[in-house]
């Protein structure tokens, strides 16, 4: 049986001005929905010492796509992940607590803390179509490629860098490729005279700081 794991494809997006704007607005509402959900968590165990768990905020989620359309514009997978960001937080928060660290209560997120969405099921809101990423809602959006896809594709998350937007493609059962065996062995040896001296007798000479430009003239004008 030929070994796999689970890997991660980051390829640069080309989207048009009119789907950049769609992706700013997901991620502002992104970001609304998690704060209103963490202010929901405190003010219930503040009130009345009650703890909201993720899937009944999950099961809220109809209510709020019915009452508000632009959430409705939005794959429900894409709100999920979201609440399960939330309940992520609070659990390491409890597990920090438990173990008698400094907690860190969860924090709201500020415009520039939130950068990326998630569909949480390839196929289900996101896919490809010959060499196109398709997003629910949004549509066909180009992809620059460095590289094909292995493995069997499961989540797709888009993000937002300084440089522009990127899609991140987590695959399992990516077939592990080990580089071929050339027959060759060598060895490194550290030493005093060179940084390395390599089997063939190749030897990897000390990187030389200068300090020759350093300016150590005294405070106080002596030199």
């Amino acid at each position: 049986m030929t070994a796999s794991v689970r890997k991660t494809y980051k390829e640069k997006l080309r989207p048009t001005p009119a789907q950049q704007r769609a992706f700013e607005a997901v991620l502002w509402r992104c970001r609304m929905l998690y704060n209103t959900a963490l202010e929901q968590r405190k003010t219930a165990w503040v009130r009345s010492r009650v703890s909201v768990t993720r899937y009944q905020q999950e099961a809220e989620l109809k209510a709020i796509r019915a009452d508000f359309p632009e959430y409705a514009a939005i794959h429900s997978h894409v709100l999920q992940d979201v609440l399960a960001r939330l309940d992520k937080t609070f659990q390491a928060f409890f597990q920090r607590v438990k173990a008698g660290e400094k907690p860190g209560y969860p924090r709201f997120k500020g415009r520039n803390r939130w950068h990326s969405f998630t569909f949480k099921e390839y196929g289900n809101g996101a896919r490809l179509d010959n060499g196109f990423l398709m997003l629910a809602k949004i549509g066909r959006i180009a992809v620059r490629w460095s590289r094909p896809l292995e493995g069997t594709p499961k989540t797709v998350t888009i993000a937002r860098e300084a440089d522009g937007w990127y899609v991140a493609i987590s695959c399992a059962d990516v077939p592990i490729k080990p580089l071929p065996l050339t027959g060759q062995e060598t060895s490194i040896d550290l030493g005093l005279e060179a940084f390395a001296t390599l089997l063939t007798s190749v030897f990897v000479a000390k990187r030389r700081v200068d300090w020759g430009h350093e300016d150590r003239t005294d405070p106080a004008g002596r030199a």
